[in-house]
């Protein structure tokens, strides 16, 4: 009762807000009926040196980071909209937080737009599978959505990929990854996740995309890569809304 509750205050809220005279959900100047005006739009958009395998930001002169040179990471690729900064840091707090759905729709539309830049249609429709990182149950019923799932329908509506339902469960309920160290972010998702044995034939040889808001030891990213190559996934991408780094690592 109570996350249908909630789903029917977030969906009032997004058709009020659908209804508001269209500005920009940054400048609040006038965006011609979409949520971000262009000019907004292009300065978020600006491209990045980066790792070529984690999408960690680097000096224009380095290709890979130095735990990538250690192969560090169990996935293929992570494509990265943006650093952890403002103005994502703002949207993305608001989208999961206050509730600010719209927020989370402007960071789809951006993360599609910068993933077609860098990737043509053909390489895209390779993909089998989205996969969003799960919420433990309680942590799904304490926000009422899990923002990475939201984020995948988006992407899986506009790109036309297939969207993973229930075939991972997250049943361990771990404490919030923000704030801890790399070495604690990785033991407190130790056998956090667990395949659905019913879905766990169809993954064999796919090709699958993980999809979260932000990624920073890669904790959460490599834990579902281990147990989804053990399945016999012939390979696992991930793209995310934020790369950021804890000052530590």
């Amino acid at each position: 009762m109570k996350l249908a509750w909630q789903w029917l205050l977030q969906h009032l809220q997004h058709v009020i807000e659908q209804l508001l005279p269209a500005q920009c959900l940054l400048c609040r100047l006038p965006s011609n009926n979409k949520l971000i005006c262009r000019h907004c739009q292009k300065a978020l958009l600006q491209e990045r040196p980066c790792c070529a395998h984690c999408g960690l930001t680097l000096p224009e002169t380095q290709a890979f980071c130095g735990d990538c040179l250690k192969k560090a990471h169990l996935f293929t690729q992570l494509h990265a909209l943006a650093d952890y900064q403002q103005p994502y840091s703002r949207l993305i707090k608001n989208f999961k937080y206050k509730k600010q759905l719209l927020n989370g729709e402007l960071l789809a539309l951006l993360l599609i737009k910068s993933l077609t830049r860098s990737n043509t249609r053909q390489q895209i429709s390779k993909v089998d599978y989205l996969l969003p990182v799960p919420l433990h149950q309680h942590k799904l019923q304490q926000r009422g959505f899990n923002q990475a799932q939201l984020l995948a329908q988006q992407l899986s509506r506009q790109l036309n990929l297939p969207l993973l339902q229930d075939t991972v469960q997250r049943h361990k309920h771990t404490a919030a990854q923000e704030g801890l160290s790399a070495a604690a972010r990785k033991s407190n998702l130790s056998n956090a996740f667990r395949l659905s044995p019913e879905q766990k034939a169809k993954l064999s040889g796919a090709y699958i995309v993980i999809i979260d808001d932000v990624v920073t030891t890669g904790a959460t990213v490599n834990s579902l890569c281990r147990i989804l190559l053990q399945a016999g996934v012939k390979r696992v991408d991930v793209w995310c809304l934020c790369r950021t780094v804890l000052a530590d690592k």
